[in-house]
């Protein structure tokens, strides 16, 4: 029997442990997507193909398209501007997955970023595709239908450049399985007292514990298919971790990479100013 959650128009009734870990989530999917969409971009020159080139420019553009849908919600139902913070934030305040906190040096690492991590930031949107809480679901779906040719994109390079075995297939295993151990970090502990309560609340319809079982089983299935043998996962230690940045340690993105992602710097430039 399906279980009738109440719909919330906003915070108002939501439990605190809700509400605080629907706030921490929509930022860990915030700077995810803000890393996802500096890579893309980064790597709109240097892909292989020209037909790569064009599809990474549009990725970024998709990616931080997302990260103003979600600011969008964080301005409206929690302090403080996010643009702002984004600014003002450490490096390891971020809470981004950790495979995005360094440059990405060579191709099958892009791929492995397509095919892992944009993919672990979209099964956790996907569980939130029927939410109780109104305003996230109105914006969800127009993200999903933009991730699901991220993921065809993914998908496609992965068994391009699995099938062509040697040394290219095994630098590709290699990156997705530190990908995929990034992933099973960021995705939390069983038992996290905000995922479990935005399940009970219907935000969500899966623990985040649940979503990384079948994000395990997507890459491996895709690693299988494109002939990639994955070096095995470690177990991820949840020793210490903070769901606040979704890390077991005190690092973030390089300062050069947070150099670059900051505004401030352009602030004068900004339409109206």
């Amino acid at each position: 029997m399906t279980a009738v959650h109440r719909e919330f128009e906003s915070l108002e009734g939501m439990s605190a442990d809700a509400a605080e870990g629907l706030r921490v989530l929509l930022w860990a999917l915030a700077d995810t997507k803000l890393l996802l969409g500096y890579h893309y971009g980064e790597w709109t020159f240097g892909t292989p193909e020209l037909e790569a080139a064009v599809a990474n420019c549009s990725l970024s553009q998709a990616e931080l398209g997302h990260v103003r849908l979600l600011h969008g919600i964080l301005t409206k139902h929690w302090d403080g501007d996010p643009d702002d913070l984004v600014d003002t934030r450490r490096p390891n305040e971020f809470a981004n997955i950790a495979y995005l906190d360094h440059p990405i040096t060579d191709w099958t690492g892009v791929v492995a970023m397509n095919a892992v991590v944009d993919l672990a930031a979209t099964r956790v949107l996907a569980a939130l595709e029927t939410s109780s809480f109104k305003p996230l679901r109105m914006s969800v779906g127009k993200m999903m239908d933009e991730e699901r040719h991220h993921a065809h994109h993914g998908r496609g390079w992965f068994r391009t450049l699995g099938r062509r075995g040697g040394d290219v297939a095994q630098q590709l295993g290699v990156a997705a399985s530190r990908a995929m151990a990034a992933a099973g970090v960021w995705m939390g502990p069983a038992g996290d007292a905000g995922d479990d309560a935005l399940v009970a609340a219907g935000v969500k319809s899966a623990t985040n514990q649940e979503v990384l079982v079948g994000l395990s089983s997507d890459v491996g299935a895709l690693a299988k298919d494109a002939g990639v043998t994955l070096p095995p996962v470690m177990a991820p230690s949840y020793d210490a971790w903070d769901p606040r940045t979704r890390r077991a340690g005190s690092r973030g993105p390089t300062e050069d990479i947070v150099f670059h992602l900051r505004g401030s710097a352009n602030a004068m430039f900004r339409l109206g100013e």
